[in-house]
C-alpha cells in the first residue's frame, strides 16, 4: 500500500453457497481441509455456488469519498463487509490501515431490549472502545443524535430513522480513519441528512476516508467525489461521480426499455399493468399508454443553457385526442417544472411524438423525468416517473446554489 492508501482490495472474490443437502456437508469441513477438498474435487466443491463479488480491485485514499452504486445484489454491501472484516474473501487480499467504523445496517450492533443510552455503550464496545473511552464521548453522541427524550427508552420502540440517528451519532465519535456507510442515511429525515453531510465534509477535510453505498443518487452525488459502479459482482466503471452516475442512469434507462423489447402488445400492456399494481412509479386510467420515453443527452446551446430532445412512443386503447406532458422532479422528489403539448390527434393504434426543450433552467444536479398522457378533460391516462435521470453539469455554478433547483433568468439594477 502507498503512504496515502487506507484501504486496498486486490482481486477479491467472495463465493456463497445456495441450497441445502450437499452444501451443508461442504460447510462442515473446517479449514485448512476445505481448501484441500476444494482442489481435489473442484466440480463438486463449486456446485450450487455463486460469486457475490468476483475479482474486484479497489483502493481508497486518505481523505477520499467513494460511492458504490448498482442494482440490488450487485455486490456493494458484500464489498463493505469484506472491507470491514465481517466476512472474509474467498480469494484475494484486503488491506486496511487505521481504525475502521462501519454502519452497514441500522440494527447491527444494537439490542432491541436495551435503552438508547445502553446501546451507545454496546456499539462502542463492538467497535473496540472501553467504557471510560465512551464516557468521554457519550454527551457528544447524545447531542448529535437529538433523541434526548427517548434516550432511556428501549430501542424496540424507536423508529428506523431514530435508530439510524443513534447509529450514525456513535460512529461519528469513534475517531475512525475509515467510515463504511450502507443506506443508513436513506431512512433519516432531510435535516438529519444535511447534518450528516456537513459532518462528513469536515471529516474528509481532516483526512478521513468514506465508502458510501446508496440507491439515492442525490446523496451519492452530494457526498462522494468518486464512484464505483457494480453490476452482478463485477466493477463496470470507476471514476468521477458526475461522469459515472450519468452513464449509470443511462444504462438503467436502456435496461428498463429492454424489459419490454420483443414482447407482444398484449404482453407489454399486462407487464405495465403489473408495474402500476405494484406501485412502480406508474398509474393512470389506461385509455392510452406510453410505450417508450427516450431522453436525449443534454446539450449546451449558444446561451449556455442545457437543451434536450425527448422522444415519446405511445399506444392507443380508447382515447382519440390527448395532451402530452414531460416534467421533472429533483433529487428529493420535488417537482421543478414541466412542458405540455397542445392537444394532439392520436394515430390509430400507436404513434410517436418529439418534444424539444431549448433551455432547461436547471442548476447542476440530477432530475428525474415524469411523462404523462392526459385526455382533453384532464383525466390522466398514463403517468410514469422514469427510473433514469437527466444529469445537468454546468461549468460554473451560481452563488446561492442552495436556494432551489431552478435558475430563474432575471435582470437587476440599482
Amino acid at each position: 500500500m502507498s503512504s496515502s492508501e487506507l484501504v486496498r482490495i486486490e482481486n477479491v472474490t467472495k463465493t456463497y453457497r445456495v441450497g441445502v443437502g450437499r452444501a451443508r456437508v461442504r460447510e462442515m469441513i473446517p479449514p485448512p481441509f476445505d481448501r484441500v477438498v476444494g482442489r481435489t474435487f473442484p466440480k463438486w466443491w463449486a456446485k450450487n455456488t455463486f460469486n457475490a463479488i468476483e475479482d474486484i480491485s479497489l483502493c481508497v485514499d486518505q481523505g477520499a469519498s467513494v460511492g458504490l452504486i448498482g442494482h440490488n445484489g450487485a455486490g456493494k454491501t458484500t464489498t463493505l463487509k469484506v472491507i470491514a472484516g465481517v466476512t472474509h474473501p474467498t480469494t484475494g487480499s484486503v488491506s486496511v490501515l487505521g481504525r475502521l467504523a462501519a454502519l452497514i445496517d441500522v440494527v447491527v450492533g444494537f439490542h432491541p431490549e436495551l435503552t438508547g443510552r445502553e446501546n451507545i455503550y454496546l456499539l462502542g464496545s463492538v467497535n473496540g472502545l472501553t467504557r471510560p473511552e465512551m464516557n468521554k464521548r457519550v454527551d457528544r453522541i447524545i447531542d448529535f443524535a437529538e433523541i434526548d427524550d427517548l434516550l432511556d427508552t428501549p430501542l424496540k420502540r424507536y423508529s428506523s430513522g431514530m435508530i439510524s440517528r443513534l447509529g450514525f451519532a456513535v460512529i461519528a465519535q469513534l475517531d475512525a480513519d475509515i467510515l463504511l456507510i450502507d443506506e443508513v442515511l436513506a431512512v433519516g429525515d432531510a435535516n438529519f441528512q444535511n447534518k450528516c453531510i456537513r459532518w462528513l465534509d469536515e471529516y474528509r477535510s481532516n483526512g478521513g476516508a468514506l465508502v458510501f453505498v446508496s440507491h439515492n443518487l442525490g446523496l451519492v452525488r452530494n457526498m462522494t467525489e468518486r464512484v464505483v459502479w457494480f453490476d452482478h459482482g463485477h466493477i463496470v466503471k470507476e471514476g468521477p461521480t458526475s461522469a459515472v452516475v450519468g452513464e449509470y442512469v443511462e444504462a438503467m434507462e436502456r435496461r428498463s426499455e429492454e424489459r419490454f423489447a420483443g414482447r407482444s402488445k398484449s404482453a407489454k400492456w399486462k407487464a405495465r399493468k403489473d408495474m402500476a399494481a405494484k406501485g412502480l412509479q406508474r398509474w393512470g386510467a389506461g385509455g392510452a399508454r406510453l410505450e417508450t420515453v427516450h431522453i436525449g443527452e443534454p446539450q449546451m446551446n449558444g446561451s449556455g443553457q442545457p437543451s434536450v430532445v425527448i422522444s415519446v412512443a405511445y399506444e392507443v386503447n380508447e382515447v382519440e385526442e390527448a395532451v402530452f406532458c414531460v416534467g421533472f422532479v429533483d433529487e428529493q422528489g420535488n417537482p421543478v417544472g414541466a412542458a405540455n403539448s397542445p392537444p394532439v390527434r392520436l394515430a390509430q393504434g400507436s404513434g410517436t411524438l418529439e418534444c424539444r426543450i431549448e433551455a432547461l433552467p436547471f442548476k447542476s444536479g440530477l432530475y428525474f423525468p415524469v411523462a404523462a398522457i392526459l385526455s382533453p378533460d384532464g383525466t390522466v391516462e398514463d403517468h410514469w416517473k422514469l427510473e433514469r435521470a437527466v444529469v445537468i453539469e454546468r461549468d460554473t455554478e451560481v452563488v446561492g446554489n442552495g436556494f432551489g433547483q431552478v435558475e430563474i433568468q432575471s435582470s437587476w439594477r440599482s
